[in-house]
């Protein structure tokens, strides 16, 4: 793995000032594939109506966001004491693992980096537990070794892969870990994207379970942060009693308030996800150069068949054809031959199947294992 990876961010994808910085694109703006976004964007009129309310800036936000809270607690038929709300699903990781304290974090290989930072941050030791691409962690030996005072962190779907886990598949897990005396907090972060809610384990009010959503990436605000926790009521009570009152800005508020709105917006978004999809795992499994694994959300693991793969070479020209992928080898488990795909619009995607088919009609396999190529 390369030491190129920027320790500030983790390696994690839509990082496009780097980008720019490091590459000359031939376009004049890049078409990011690295990040998993909502491929339509906002709901439209949403930066209209920001504009409305950036006045509202010079006062305090509404503290919890309360009438979001609200909102959202009827939008996902659950009681609003379970629920709070902050800035981006990330932070509320980071404000969980401070809140339990606990002492060994499990997480899955490969997964979310997010899990292993903030479990160290706690101070907490961390074990990884093999995921593995198309895979099933081993549930007995998972469960074997949990005991009071530790946390199973899940993802589903599954962060890189993008594989969805069965709700009957997770029950007897979340069930083996509390009578263990072991925290789960599973991140459902894309399960908005995939059109399988029925899947989703929030409606649990269990003591040990919690549930992490990111609202960023259904409704495409990455750059204005809004997330949830669904928890357990007497300890989300404490949270917001004691914690931050103003986690989420006035304008993320009034953000997710008009999306909430948008009736349509979803199911357009899961007809557009479900059909570009299918478009790139055909035209990506025919050029015979790579591996696409199934997956369930907005974005692919993608593994190059031929050994000798150098996944930063092949991010490095397609960057400067205007298209930044999602370099996957700094995640645990993964080598140089693995990269992400976000699923964007048909256009966005037709450049990007032409720009893959060029670099292998170019003999990109062996440029790219070319040394002292320049890097800019």
């Amino acid at each position: 793995m390369s030491h190129s990876f920027n320790d500030e961010t983790g390696g994690h994808g839509g990082d496009l000032s780097a980008a720019y910085a490091r590459w000359d694109p031939a376009a004049s703006e890049f078409i990011d594939f690295s990040s998993n976004i909502n491929p339509m964007g906002p709901p439209a009129g949403l930066i209209e109506h920001l504009a409305e309310a950036l006045p509202e800036i010079v006062a305090y936000p509404t503290p919890q966001a309360r009438e979001l809270r609200r909102r959202l607690a009827q939008f996902f038929n659950l009681p609003e004491q379970r629920l709070l709300l902050g800035n981006g699903a990330n932070e509320l990781i980071h404000l969980l693992m401070i809140l339990l304290r606990p002492r060994r974090v499990f997480v899955p290989a490969p997964s979310f980096s997010e899990y292993e930072r903030a479990a160290r941050l706690a101070g907490a030791i961390v074990e990884r537990f093999p995921l593995p691409p198309g895979g099933e962690p081993d549930y007995n030996d998972l469960i074997g070794q949990l005991t009071q005072g530790d946390l199973l962190v899940f993802c589903n779907p599954s962060n890189p892969t993008g594989k969805l886990f069965r709700r009957s598949a997770l029950l007897p897990l979340i069930k083996a870990a509390g009578e263990r005396g072991a925290k789960v907090l599973l991140d459902e972060s894309f399960i908005p994207l995939t059109g399988s809610a029925d899947e989703s384990l929030r409606d649990l009010e269990l003591d040990h379970l919690w549930v992490v959503i990111s609202l960023t990436k259904i409704w495409g605000l990455p750059g204005l942060r809004l997330g949830c926790l669904v928890g357990p009521s007497g300890e989300i009570a404490e949270i917001s009693r004691w914690g931050d009152p103003w986690r989420v800005n006035s304008l993320a508020q009034e953000a997710g308030l008009y999306c909430l709105q948008q009736e349509n917006y979803i199911g357009k978004t899961l007809k557009l996800i479900a059909e570009e999809r299918a478009y790139l795992v055909k035209q990506i499994k025919a050029t015979g150069a790579f591996a696409v694994f199934e997956a369930a959300a907005n974005f692919l693991l993608i593994r190059g068949l031929d050994p000798k793969f150098e996944v930063e070479r092949f991010q490095a020209d397609l960057a400067r054809m205007g298209l930044l992928v999602r370099r996957a080898d700094n995640f645990p488990g993964l080598d140089q031959r693995y990269f992400r795909i976000a699923v964007r619009k048909r256009v966005e995607n037709e450049r990007l199947v032409e720009a893959i088919n060029r670099w292998l009609q170019d003999g990109g396999a062996e440029t790219a294992l070319k040394p002292g190529r320049d890097e800019r």
